[in-house]
């Protein structure tokens, strides 16, 4: 009967859920709120945020927040949230200014169901303030306005969730300005020292054959067409929207006229070695120059991801599932790398959650609810019990979270378990009768022979 209940109620907080995203459409004619926003308003007007699953709910989108993984672009994940347990996801990456970031998550189990997607600056390592945002788009894309840390949060809206893929890209803002080539071809980075060290570059050099077409790399007008003896015959280029200023210098000739509109991929000029570039081999210096700001790494904004590694496909059924470790000790880190940070060293058969995958690496939560990654090669299955334990009435069994729910005792329990994992002094277990839970003995060492 408690559990015709329970369900019962699952069922009518599924409605009034449903019911209060209605509503959404109407009050976006009235707020700039996120879509995020908009449904803790509803969650806070219907006074869902008052009971227990709702207070959950809430509570894993802070908590995510504050203890954020680290990743590196490019990321591929196959993921999965369970629908009966609130829970949210929360990814820092570096990104670097004039880069173009695409997040794209493709729902597997429930297309129909809503993942909130924020984008948050992150600064200080703890301030954190909302950049872009998004529900039912099935991807989003943004610009990167200054060089720094993100952090990403995915969170399903309430009794939804199941698997996802997750990938995560950067491309550049800009087009490449030499034709034919890519930022291979980039010999010389912004900040190299110059005149012994008397001057920063100030921007990149790309080298080509003299005479290769060189090309704009966004929408604009050209500014200037001059010619001195430091950047040699040059050309200037003002963004539509005036955001910046690309500086083209040591061509061969130049192709424009000042005040002539072009659009990406134009012929501005050619390749040479003008200026003070004549005792060097053909190549273009090409700068960035933002408003009120002054030259910045231009490298970024025309930088692709060159000959990517495949990131390996994980299976649904990798995710959502339990497993334990099989090292006699393994560690787990807080990036998907073998050179990132240890978040925890564990022992053999220590009970993992995995929430994820990326490659070889499995994204996973401990029973305590501590996060990180763990090589493939460090896990195993749960099918062969590690023994065999004698219960009696006395022993503390939990169903579920043995952080957060109560123990339950009787005679029920009594007789052969099979142990399947630990994590501390609890045990993970089997019983004859198929429950799975977790025991605290009573006493110790009564390990079936």
């Amino acid at each position: 009967m408690q559990f015709i209940t329970h369900i019962l109620y699952i069922f009518g907080f599924f409605f009034l859920i449903t019911a209060c995203s209605s509503s959404k459409k109407l009050d976006q004619l009235f707020t700039k709120a996120s879509p995020y926003e908009k449904y803790l308003q509803n969650l806070q007007k219907n006074e869902l945020d008052q009971t227990a699953l709702g207070a959950d709910w809430l509570k894993a989108g802070e908590i995510s927040l504050e203890d954020s993984l680290l990743i590196g672009l490019p990321y591929n994940e196959t993921g999965y949230f369970s629908p009966q347990k609130p829970a949210a996801l929360s990814l820092r990456y570096p990104v670097q200014e004039g880069q173009q970031i695409q997040i794209v998550l493709e729902h597997l189990a429930q297309p129909e169901a809503i993942f909130f997607l924020d984008v948050f600056s992150v600064e200080n390592d703890s301030s954190l303030t909302l950049l872009h945002s998004a529900d039912t788009l099935p991807q989003l894309n943004y610009e990167v306005k200054e060089s720094g840390w993100h952090a990403l949060r995915i969170q399903p809206e309430l009794l939804r969730g199941g698997a996802y893929t997750l990938a995560m890209r950067y491309q550049p803002s800009l087009s490449f300005p030499v034709s034919g080539i890519n930022s291979k071809s980039v010999g010389s980075f912004f900040g190299d020292s110059r005149d012994g060290g008397k001057r920063n570059h100030k921007g990149i050099d790309i080298f080509a054959p003299k005479g290769t077409p060189v090309l704009a790399a966004t929408d604009g007008t050209v500014g200037q067409t001059t010619q001195s003896g430091l950047g040699g015959k040059v050309v200037w280029l003002n963004n539509l929207e005036n955001r910046f200023r690309l500086y083209y210098a040591h061509l061969d000739s130049q192709a424009v006229r000042p005040g002539q509109r072009v659009y990406v991929g134009d012929t501005l000029g050619f390749v040479g070695n003008t200026g003070n570039a004549r005792t060097t081999p053909p190549h273009l210096h090409f700068s960035v120059y933002k408003m009120g700001k002054g030259a910045v790494d231009p490298y970024p904004f025309v930088h692709a991801l060159l000959d990517e590694e495949p990131i390996l496909a994980a299976d649904q059924t990798e995710v959502g599932i339990a497993v334990r470790t099989k090292a006699v000790l393994s560690n787990v880190r807080r990036a998907p790398a073998t050179d990132s940070d240890i978040v925890d060293n564990i022992p053999q058969h220590t009970l993992l959650y995995v929430e994820g995958k990326s490659g070889r690496w499995y994204r996973i939560s401990l029973p305590d609810h501590q996060q990180g990654y763990i090589h493939d090669s460090l896990i195993e299955p749960l099918e062969k019990p590690t023994r065999q334990l004698k219960l009696t009435a006395l022993d503390d069994f939990y169903f579920d979270d043995p952080y957060e729910n109560k123990a339950v005792r009787g005679n029920w329990v009594n007789g052969e378990t099979q142990v399947l994992a630990t994590f501390d002094s609890l045990l993970y277990v089997r019983t004859n009768e198929g429950h799975f839970g977790w025991v605290k003995p009573y006493e110790t060492d009564r390990t079936s022979k």
